[in-house]
């Protein structure tokens, strides 16, 4: 269980896009379970002549529809989707002008045209969309259609920031604290994190506990963490909710309470966070607030470990050495420890390394032992230091003795 940052710049373009969708869906629901393939008639109606509003929902529609195909019945759909779009933005539906814009700067393959895309939201931006010069933003960090202009960037989301954008607030605290298109500032980078956390921006809540939580830069807070992980914790962020998990395992900024601790790494865990997997798996393996399960906790740790969680991996390793609920194992043991030390976990690194010295594996060399065990030790692991220094002295020795026997074929007066 450990801290993690937020994944906050992954996967933009479609965020962009779903976001809208879920704010702005305008007489597109069906009522009926079965999938609808076209528009409603009177909607279809009213767009074909020519109410942009209309125009707009169609578009929306036929977007949402490509959605859920593949080939070329996705390709129509989003034809259709981006025809329906133009009309509505030609007639200046600042609405329309934003998501036409988007469409085209998210689009895969020849249909992408950040030009075109940076011309509508251009447009919309000036007819008061921020979302619009939110992303211009985004494009202008990112270098879309250009080298990377982070003065720019910072230029678009003050203007975005002017007409009401949280996630423009949050964009400038970062600028402010990494020094991007402006001068590093802490106190001013934190004071943009306040103000997007204060408007229920999550990643802003998240960040803010992240800070306090490590005190990195400012001092540790862990009364300031819990706060704010509970509230990004409270609005369904996964990992807040398992770092919230384990500070009430810990006690850490709370009153200690295995109950609480269960039920944010639930949460965290129903929504395949590594972090409350790894949690659930400790307290099963414990015995903290639940039953004492080793069957539940070899569940949620090959969940955790499924998903790329180190300290999972690793622990899983030396469940398969020592057969603590499982028959002992030494291969999948040696597998788990090393994904882990792949990710440069240092236990890891330690156990797989050790494996030679014990015997424990017929694919380790003696190189690569060295090797894991030198990772280790640069990390900090005195056992791994120790293990590699007595190793080392093994290949010294087996060496003199090499060169004091005499070759083949000689002889010695």
């Amino acid at each position: 269980m450990g801290i993690r940052e937020s994944g906050i710049l992954a996967g933009m373009a479609s965020l962009w896009l779903a976001g809208l969708v879920a704010c702005n869906e305008v007489e597109v629901a069906s009522q009926a379970s079965a999938p609808v393939e076209q528009p409603a008639p009177g909607l279809l109606a009213r767009a074909e002549g020519g109410d942009a509003a209309s125009q707009l929902s169609v578009g929306r529609f036929y977007r949402n529809q490509a959605g859920a195909k593949e080939g070329p019945a996705r390709a129509r759909r989003e034809a259709e989707s981006l025809r329906w779009l133009t009309l509505a933005a030609e007639q200046k539906h600042a609405e329309a002008q934003t998501e036409l814009g988007l469409m085209l700067v998210s689009a895969e393959g020849p249909d992408r045209n950040v030009t075109d895309g940076r011309r509508w939201l251009t447009r919309a931006g000036e007819a008061g969309q921020a979302s619009a010069y939110f992303v211009l933003g985004e494009l202008a960090r990112k270098g879309e259609g250009g080298a990377p202009n982070p003065v720019l960037a910072v230029v678009f989301w003050e203007k975005a920031i002017a007409i009401g954008h949280p996630g423009a607030l949050h964009r400038l605290g970062e600028a402010r604290e990494q020094g991007l298109g402006v001068d590093p500032d802490v106190e001013a980078a934190m004071g943009f994190f306040r103000k997007a956390a204060a408007e229920g921006y999550v990643n802003s809540q998240y960040r803010l506990a992240v800070i306090y939580d490590e005190g990195v830069l400012t001092s540790r807070d862990p009364l300031e963490a819990v706060k704010y992980y509970r509230m990004a914790a409270e609005r369904g962020h996964a990992p807040a909710q398992a770092q919230l998990g384990y500070l009430y395992a810990r006690g850490e900024g709370v009153v200690q309470r295995y109950d609480e601790a269960l039920r944010w790494s639930q949460m965290a865990a129903e929504q395949g966070d590594a972090d409350g997997c790894n949690n659930l798996a400790v307290l099963y393996l414990k015995g903290l607030g639940v039953p004492q399960s080793f069957e539940e906790a070899l569940r949620w740790y090959r969940l955790a470990a499924q998903h790329n969680h180190p300290g999972a991996q690793n622990m899983l390793g030396t469940i398969y050495l020592t057969g603590q609920g499982v028959t002992v194992d030494t291969k999948e043991a040696e597998h788990w420890w090393r994904m882990a030390a792949g990710q440069g976990h240092a236990a890891a690194q330690y156990n797989l390394g050790g494996m030679f010295s014990r015997s424990l594996s017929t694919e380790l060399t003696r190189e690569e032992a060295l090797e894991w065990l030198g990772r280790a030790s640069e990390q900090g692991h005195r056992s791994a230091a120790r293990e590699r220094l007595a190793l080392q002295a093994e290949v010294t020795a087996e060496l003199a003795r090499d060169q004091a026997e005499p070759a083949p074929g000689r002889t010695t007066l």
